[in-house]
């Protein structure tokens, strides 16, 4: 089937879905991990933005810092060194999310992630915002600097996005849908984007929005749909885009690595990969990308998990070439599996190097009786270096993770994430240079800390970047 014609599917009034897009310009909502404690999720729906079932009430907002180049606070962005912004002010206990960080060729910052409904509603809707290079709302954006999108009261799990090569914003995520058969539904890939003002990219799919499914119905006597998710989307240099995630043919059961690849104005291509996807599927069991980059030469560098064998997950770097065939100069397979010695790791954090030199892949590993520790790999893609991966725990009796990671001008390495120290989560951040060592001119030791409030468990970076100038700044939700 054409992408063509699935567009058509998904948009032109058939009974199969009946989706009104209700996109507006204000601003709140929620993810269905509870992070920074959770384990990643099954591929079901997203939370719908209510709080947690547990005896504590969470209610977080978005939370931006800067740091100068040595690790200290950088005084002169928001109030004092940070920027915090409530987007679901409804009901308490409702959670703001935050899901990546990117920075646009002004400097100015753009944060993607969900909110509540607006009203009564207890969906997640997702949210794009932009701030100054300097920490406030933009509000030459959107309304107010937020541009949010509604999807027919569903809940919507929004991920990463970017800023492309013409300026313009690109969100991707997964919409969970009726299917039309039964009370059948699936997930959906969702990409959204936005002009430079914040209003939705009438080039890109419908009203700027592709709502894809992948994997359709087999056939009218077999009308079980698969699912397919979008948690990243990154540009070709041709201007097309491609994503990851994790999905599945079949109606249920494991799912797979799966990328696949949206022209310029949002077609799905059939011809990239094996018929329309690259997949990775090792043994049956659940495989899932996490987060992606295009290399300079137009490889794409996939990041997240895989399962060897029952009861374990290891954490995974795929690399395709440019027409999505796996990149055997990279491994035999195409991709290499890291055992960091824990029944659960992942990678959720990857990034390139300017030069195109050098990729870094941040995540985490956990289970069994010991503390959760955060992982690091440092791959050489291009020209000479030794690969370094290795577990880099914060702490050596407490939990810590990374979820995010970047590169500066020089090469070196921010890891982001959060520590626990004593029941109190905090944000943490620490820089390498590419030979893994900790660069200890950074912070304490290599090593930045910060707490938006003391006490609380809901804080964590889950995106970072490097301004021009050099200024570090970190993007995640925070309590209250």
């Amino acid at each position: 089937m054409s992408s063509r014609m699935e567009q058509r599917r998904s948009f032109a009034g058939v009974a199969v879905l009946t989706l009104a897009l209700a996109v507006f310009g204000s601003a709140c909502g929620d993810d269905d991990e509870k992070e920074p404690q959770g384990t990643p999720d099954a591929g079901g729906n997203p939370d719908a933005g209510q709080p947690d079932s547990g005896a504590a009430v969470i209610d977080s907002d978005v939370a931006l810092a800067r740091f100068n180049e040595n690790g200290t606070l950088d005084t002169t962005f928001g109030a004092g060194g940070t920027t915090r912004v409530d987007l679901s002010t409804v009901a308490a206990g409702t959670r703001d999310s935050v899901w990546g960080l990117t920075v646009d060729s002004s400097n100015r910052l753009v944060v993607f992630g969900s909110r509540r409904g607006e009203g009564d509603r207890v969906d997640a809707d997702r949210f794009v915002m932009r701030l100054t290079a300097d920490g406030a709302r933009d509000t030459s954006f959107a309304t107010d600097g937020v541009h949010t999108l509604n999807i027919s009261n569903l809940s919507d799990g929004a991920r990463h996005g970017i800023v492309d090569r013409n300026g313009k914003i690109v969100a991707s995520g997964y919409t969970s849908q009726p299917t039309g058969v039964g009370t059948q539904a699936a997930n959906r890939i969702v990409l959204l984007r936005l002009d430079d003002a914040g209003k939705p990219d009438n080039t890109f799919g419908w009203k700027g929005v592709v709502n894809s499914a992948p994997f359709l119905e087999q056939s009218q006597s077999n009308p079980e749909w698969g699912m397919a998710e979008a948690y990243a989307v990154d540009q070709f240099s041709d201007g097309s885009y491609v994503t990851t995630g994790y999905g599945r043919k079949a109606a249920s059961g494991a799912v797979d690595v799966v990328n696949f690849k949206f022209s310029a104005t949002g077609e799905r291509s059939t011809t990239w990969g094996n018929s329309g996807v690259a997949l990775l599927d090792l043994v049956g069991d659940n495989d899932r990308g996490r987060n992606l980059v295009v290399l300079n030469d137009d490889r794409v560098c996939t990041v997240g998990s895989v399962t060897p064998s029952a009861g374990k997950v290891t954490a995974m770097v795929f690399m395709l070439d440019k027409d999505g065939a796996a990149d055997k100069t990279f491994a035999a397979e195409g991709y290499k599996s890291y055992d960091f010695e824990r029944p659960e790791q992942a990678f959720f954090g990857v990034a390139k190097s300017k030069d195109g030199k050098w990729v870094a892949a941040a995540g985490y590993r956990a289970g069994g009786s010991q503390d959760d520790d955060s992982v690091l790999a440092i791959i050489p893609v291009g020209g000479t270096g030794a690969e370094f991966v290795k577990a880099v725990p914060i702490s050596e009796t407490d939990h810590d993770r990374f979820w995010s990671v970047a590169f500066d001008a020089s090469n070196r390495i921010y890891a982001a994430g959060y520590v626990t120290e004593g029941g109190d989560n905090r944000m943490v951040i620490a820089r390498y240079n590419t030979d893994g060592a900790l660069d200890t001119t950074f912070g304490t030791g290599g090593i930045v800390k910060h707490n938006f409030v003391v006490g609380k468990v809901e804080e964590a970076v889950r995106g970072i970047v490097v301004q021009a100038n050099g200024k570090i700044v970190v993007a995640g939700t925070a309590d209250k």
